[in-house]
């Protein structure tokens, strides 16, 4: 298997070596998918039934879109793209564990959830840290990789130790887990229809715009939804 940081761009559409056409084009299907889906739910009122279907759809879509991308990854492994798929995942998963009342069943599956993402940027450092130490590349690619995955570990240490407010802390956690989730899968797509061709986008827009639209979406959210609980008990559990 090869192993390299970065991906070959651009890949053709048609045309998609080293993947096969059906790993490409199901995985743009499914990522289709989740765009309205995620769309959907950012707009749609929070608790109302069509955000509710919708945020669910937005979770089982963002979790296939990873499962596509570990086939394709199986293939020609890139580790930022792998990094993340793991911590896309981890993001909508642990969103929605947000909503949960606290339990040990729970606790423990947001514990195990944080390992796996410490263990993901790990594995990506052991990969990027020689490739920036040889010059070979610029230290802010992998730097801006690795951002969001820091900051939701920064979360992660916030809600861990103050698990006392769960309840107070969950929908304002649900609602920044959501946004980076929208962040890590949009990002993808972003780069590789530029790098194609299909449009022409400054490079340090590239890099930290979809960051500053992370920060945008969290900063809009825990204003408006702040002290908000769900209305009832099915958005609790949604």
């Amino acid at each position: 298997m090869n192993v390299r940081l970065f991906a070959p761009d651009p890949i053709d559409f048609l045309d998609p070596t080293p993947y096969s056409i059906f790993e490409y084009q199901g995985h743009m299907i499914i990522g289709a998918i989740w765009l309205t889906a995620a769309l959907t739910a950012f707009l749609a009122a929070k608790g109302s039934p069509l955000h509710i279907k919708a945020g669910k759809l937005c979770i089982i879509s963002t979790l296939l879109v990873a499962l596509s991308a570990a086939v394709m990854l199986a293939v020609e492994m890139v580790p930022p793209l792998a990094l993340n798929a793991v911590t896309a995942s981890y993001a909508v998963i642990t969103g929605w564990l947000a909503l949960k009342p606290a339990s040990a069943k729970v606790r423990r599956f947001e514990l195990g959830l944080t390992g796996v993402e410490i263990l993901a940027v790990l594995a990506f450092m052991a990969v990027a840290l020689p490739n920036v130490v040889k010059g070979g590349v610029p230290i802010i690619g992998p730097g801006t990789v690795l951002l969001v995955p820091l900051f939701l570990l920064g979360g992660d240490l916030n809600f861990h130790f103050r698990r006392k407010e769960r309840a107070r802390l969950r929908i304002r956690r649900h609602l920044a887990r959501m946004s980076w989730a929208f962040v890590i899968v949009l990002r993808a797509p972003l780069v590789e229809f530029e790098t194609a061709g299909f449009y022409d986008l400054p490079d340090p827009l590239m890099v930290v715009g979809p960051v500053i639209l992370g920060f945008a979406l969290v900063a809009y959210f825990q204003s408006r939804y702040r002290n908000k609980k769900p209305a009832n008990a099915q958005a609790a559990a949604a």
